[in-house]
């Protein structure tokens, strides 16, 4: 970033300077053109950043506040849960939410936001390999050929996890320098029980506490990919050597409205399970009031049970705490 920040100051005080003294390297007898220095610094601070950074601290406004005391009152299955105001990420309430536990596909944030930052081009197309072929969803298979474009969208929407591997492939690095990269952004946005050893989501492995999942996916939903993306209800991707179109559901179910949600709805989030960690699910939800929250349900008991705790848990908070009625947006 102080890079970043030094290129455009650097660039400003060469255009001030030749502004005002009227500087000319073709005057000066140059091969190049007159503004070749100022453009050529202009281009390299106007290229998009290759990251997103950690979030700035949060606004200085209050956090909602739970006037009356009351307290939670529903039973949860799940092992470890938190919710966080998204605007302050103040801790509205939370269960186990230091503990680490297997992540399974919430894993999936990390690697879908490194993935987002690194494809050059979305429309380049990949043959899916033996080497990229992962356990789970086999709606992808060998030998078939995909965009760049829907292999992402059937991995974060269908959790698909070949797609994945292909598009970690597609990145250029190998799966253990991308591994390492994920670990040090982990490391980059203090989220200090997270680790990973593969970027799927299949090993029980991968961990984190839920309140390190709510500061992850309060940083890969701010890349609009990966944002826009993960409220997609469903998404059809083209086998490009058959032209055979293929439709994938997302498996958010209160994306869906397979489960209800009284007063709020889903802005994005993530599902996750394999036996060692039970159901997962993280989302960032909005009241019909316009306030939002991060909900984490790590370990629930069965699919169904991960989206009715997290409702209920969404219900209770957006009924029982206060917002300030002017709130800065973030």
């Amino acid at each position: 970033m102080r890079n970043f920040v030094a290129i455009i100051a650097i660039a400003s005080i060469v255009g001030i300077v030749t502004a005002r003294h009227g500087f000319s390297a073709q005057a000066a007898g140059s091969d190049q053109p007159a503004n070749s220095t100022i453009d050529r610094l202009s281009d390299i601070a106007a290229r998009p950043l290759q990251r997103v950074l950690p979030p700035p601290p949060p606004p200085p406004v209050l956090p909602p506040v739970n006037e009356a005391g009351s307290v939670f009152a529903g039973v949860l299955s799940a092992e470890g849960v938190i919710a966080v105001d998204h605007v302050t990420d103040a801790v509205l309430f939370e269960k186990n939410a230091h503990t680490a536990r297997p992540l399974a596909s919430i894993t999936k944030l990390m690697s879908l936001l490194i993935i987002a930052e690194r494809i050059p081009d979305w429309s380049a197309t990949t043959t899916i390999s033996a080497e990229v072929l992962e356990e789970g969803n086999q709606a992808i298979g060998v030998g078939e050929v995909y965009s760049m474009e829907d292999l992402y969208d059937a991995a974060i929407v269908g959790s698909y996890n070949t797609a994945v591997s292909a598009l970690v492939a597609g990145t250029t690095m190998t799966q253990e320098e991308f591994v390492r990269e994920m670990n040090r952004r982990a490391r980059d946005f203090d989220m200090e029980g997270m680790s990973f050893v593969e970027p799927t989501g299949l090993s029980p492995d991968n961990i984190g506490t839920p309140a390190d999942v709510a500061r992850l996916m309060k940083i890969a939903l701010s890349h609009p990919r990966v944002k826009v993306r993960s409220m997609l209800e469903k998404a059809t991707i083209t086998e490009l050597k058959t032209k055979k179109k293929k439709v994938v559901h997302a498996t958010d179910w209160l994306l869906t409205n397979t489960v209800a949600m009284k007063g709020a709805h889903v802005e994005g989030g993530k599902t996750g399970y394999i036996p060692e960690a039970g159901y997962n699910f993280a989302g960032q939800i909005k009241s019909d009031a316009g306030n939002e929250i991060r909900v984490v349900v790590l370990g629930a008991k069965d699919v169904y049970s991960r989206f009715t705790e997290t409702a209920k848990i969404a219900e209770w908070i957006f009924g029982e705490f206060k917002w300030a009625e002017v709130k800065e947006k973030y």
